[in-house]
């Protein structure tokens, strides 16, 4: 049976992924843009979301950061009700929502080479530490030659 992909604008989209999540179904998505790499490659890796309970610092998390906007991004930090969310592509920059704007938690990534992996588990914990220890203009270089040999686009 062939699969047959369809592109939904993301405010249509993740709003239904949110209610979902809310009603306790889990649900995979295909991931966008370049702000995950080098751990989430957009157009390629999927992610299951379920209900983002025990939100911590590492976790990757889907949140509303503005009315329909969305980001799947790493939570630095969750203190007082709010939020402090950024890409492990971006170099700089960083979203801040209230706990309460939090639609989902990714259980899992898929990797379009079938393998499965869990970013809460101490290997993958280890490397976005030690992702997160280099200097940011190293990252930024580093992604760019990434992306090149992978010949990722946006």
């Amino acid at each position: 049976m062939k699969t047959t992909r369809i592109s939904i604008p993301n405010e249509i989209m993740l709003g239904s992924v949110r209610d979902l999540i809310k009603e306790g179904h889990s649900v995979v998505i295909m991931t966008k843009g370049l702000s995950m790499l080098p751990f989430i490659e957009g157009k390629k890796d999927s992610v299951l979301l379920v209900k983002p309970e025990g939100l911590k610092r590492g976790d990757i998390a889907l949140a509303e950061v503005a009315p329909d906007k969305y980001v799947l991004h790493r939570v630095l930090e969750v203190n007082e009700g709010k939020v402090i969310l950024k890409g492990d592509g971006n170099y700089r920059g960083q979203e801040i929502c209230p706990l309460k704007k939090v639609a989902g938690k990714v259980k899992e990534v898929q990797h379009m080479d079938g393998s499965i992996s869990d970013p809460q588990s101490p290997g993958q914990m280890r490397r976005w530490q030690r992702w997160m220890g280099i200097p940011a203009i190293v990252r930024r270089y580093y992604l760019a030659f990434y992306r090149r040999i992978k010949r990722i686009t946006p």
